[in-house]
């Protein structure tokens, strides 16, 4: 491999938090989701929130962390409107799918960062240094893969049907679901079993199926830097369940 092409791949494109080990940012998402399942208190659930906001702003994600935390902080106010509603079905309903939506938000926070800012290289290695086996291996970097390339067809649908002169707005999607079905969904599975394929073969011409040891030209290694990041990411939201049944989980945050 020519000098100058290996420089352009080592290149460092992340930094701070960003450029961490994979399995440093899959283990602090495995936490992340156990804890916000777990948690019921506003006032820790929302810490918990800005807080990996701000852990996601330092590595390369400032506009994202803002808009999820400016998501959440949304769907927090329009989940209290519902205690004025007294519908009996309908406000159950609501309540529950806005609980789970704060729920998701962190993790879906995270997790998205982690597709952004993680080589699928250095991805592979990491897994296989964790003794892994390809079974497990090979499907989660597929899925690593997958989910990108999805938002781009998905977009690439969107620019089609604007060039025809049919929008996808979201008050369009709720007022023709059939027309939405039509256009958008159906064009986007079958799009997904064409992109599923060419993935597979992708992973084949690169050896995704070989069994040995496998190497990357930049750097994984779980350093000191790793293990403190995982440490106080354990004793920060070990804190937080401890908190969140304190008088601390009881202050309501969200009033209207």
């Amino acid at each position: 491999m020519e000098e100058n092409t290996k420089k352009l791949i080592t290149q460092r494109q992340f930094q701070r938090t960003a450029a961490l080990d994979p399995r440093c940012k899959v283990a602090l998402l495995i936490m992340i989701g156990c804890v916000s399942y777990f948690l019921n208190g506003e006032i820790c659930s929302l810490v918990l929130v800005a807080s990996f906001a701000l852990f996601i702003a330092v590595g390369n994600g400032g506009k994202w962390a803002a808009k999820m935390l400016i998501f959440y902080i949304v769907i927090a106010y329009l989940n209290a409107l519902l205690r004025y509603v007294s519908i009996p079905v309908l406000s159950v309903i609501m309540s529950v799918f806005g609980v789970t939506i704060l729920k998701l938000v962190p993790i879906a926070m995270m997790g998205i960062w982690i597709l952004h800012t993680t080589q699928m290289d250095d991805l592979m290695v990491s897994l296989q240094r964790m003794r892994l086996p390809q079974a497990v291996t090979i499907p989660l970097v597929v899925m690593f893969r997958y989910i990108p390339t999805l938002r781009i067809e998905y977009r690439m649908i969107r620019n089609t049907m604007d060039i025809r002169g049919i929008g996808d707005t979201v008050w369009k999607q709720l007022i023709h679901p059939l027309a939405t079905i039509e256009y958008i969904l159906i064009p986007l599975l079958m799009r997904c079993l064409k992109v599923t394929d060419e993935l597979a073969a992708s992973g084949t011409t690169r050896g995704l199926e070989l069994e040995g040891k496998r190497y990357a030209l930049n750097p994984v290694r779980f350093s000191w830097k790793e293990y403190a990041v995982t440490a106080l990411g354990i004793v920060f939201l070990a804190l937080l369940l401890f908190l969140d049944h304190t008088s601390i989980g009881e202050i309501i945050i969200w009033r209207v």
